[in-house]
């Protein structure tokens, strides 16, 4: 079996890290072909006593303490730990996620055989487990999105990867230098990605719901325009006709007001047109990853969708710093 590393980064994790940790004991891949290395970034809780505790009876999971005097100069955060991590690291395919992630039984052993010529990086599919109406939202929001990424990967187009589920082998991640030659980035997956094409290599954007994880959710709306405060800093950096596609989308909203001004009897036509093709799309990639939990949701989400983008470009503009984990950057 190919010996796989599977990287953790966690800060004040304490709500979620064991149902992370028990996901992945859970995993069917041989114990002996696996390291799980979780790198305990200076948390403020219980984060490590509860790893401990954990991993205690489990030798090839490790708690790796990350110490501000055994950082990397250019990097800070979640960057310099998955650094320090993938230093560490013994397997030949580098499995990176997130302490509010629970993977499924069967995710290496269905993402491993992707990488076949050339390919660098997989990357899999997230949905969010719980949290009410807006986590509902949330879930859907990321399936959507991901579903798309997966069509535009289809035409050899890359977007990005899903830096709590993807997969990099440990050539590719060497080609470019590790994080430490990348420097710090607030979207290091972005980045990685980036760097991992750059250098002639392929990848691979799944959409199969046997590597679908599941997320925690973020709790307030406040809270989610934090985190994606973060997320458009990967937005504007994609390539301009990418980019273009961010901005029509978040300004769909405005659009849509303005229209309705001039011309209500044609906006009310456009709205019920994008309704119907929004609402299609998301039963039937519900239908396809077998989520029936998340139809109840289907009806509202155009109006969470419209309003969210907009929210989240205003917010990336007026916001001045980025706070995750309790730092700011």
């Amino acid at each position: 079996m190919k010996k796989v590393s599977i990287l953790i980064a966690a800060r004040n994790e304490a709500d979620n890290i064991l149902s992370c940790l028990q996901s992945v004991a859970a995993l069917e891949y041989p114990s002996e072909s696996l390291q799980v290395l979780i790198g305990d970034d200076a948390s403020e809780d219980t984060t490590a006593a509860l790893i401990d505790e954990f991993i205690r009876d489990k030798p090839h999971f490790e708690r790796i303490e990350i110490r501000p005097a055994d950082s990397f100069s250019s990097l800070k955060g979640k960057t310099n730990v998955l650094a320090q991590l993938a230093r560490r690291a013994k397997g030949e395919f580098l499995f990176f996620t997130d302490a509010d992630i629970e993977v499924p039984r069967g995710w290496i052993e269905n993402m491993l055989p992707h990488f076949k010529s050339n390919v660098g990086i997989v990357t899999g599919i997230t949905a969010i487990k719980g949290g009410g109406f807006l986590g509902l939202m949330q879930s859907l929001e990321w399936l959507f999105y991901l579903s798309f990424m997966r069509l535009l990967s289809l035409f050899g187009v890359p977007v990005t990867a899903m830096g709590n589920n993807m997969v990099v082998t440990r050539h590719a991640y060497e080609a470019v230098g590790g994080y430490e030659t990348l420097g710090f980035s607030v979207t290091e997956d972005y980045a990685l990605f980036r760097a991992i094409l750059a250098k002639g290599f392929r990848f691979v954007q799944l959409f199969d719901r046997r590597v679908l994880t599941f997320s925690k959710p973020i709790p307030t709306y406040a809270q989610l325009l934090i985190q994606r405060k973060r997320w458009m800093y990967g937005a504007i950096s994609l390539p301009w006709g990418q980019r273009i596609g961010v901005y029509v989308n978040a300004l769909f909203l405005p659009f849509m007001i303005i229209l309705g001004v001039l011309l209500p009897k044609f906006a009310l036509w456009v709205l019920f047109f994008y309704v119907l093709c929004v609402g299609a799309w998301l039963v039937s990639l519900l239908n396809w990853l077998q989520q029936p939990q998340l139809f109840i949701g289907v009806p509202f989400f155009w109006l969470y969708h419209i309003f969210t983008n907009f929210a989240m470009l205003i917010n990336f503009y007026v916001r001045k710093n980025t706070v995750w984990k309790g730092r700011l950057y």
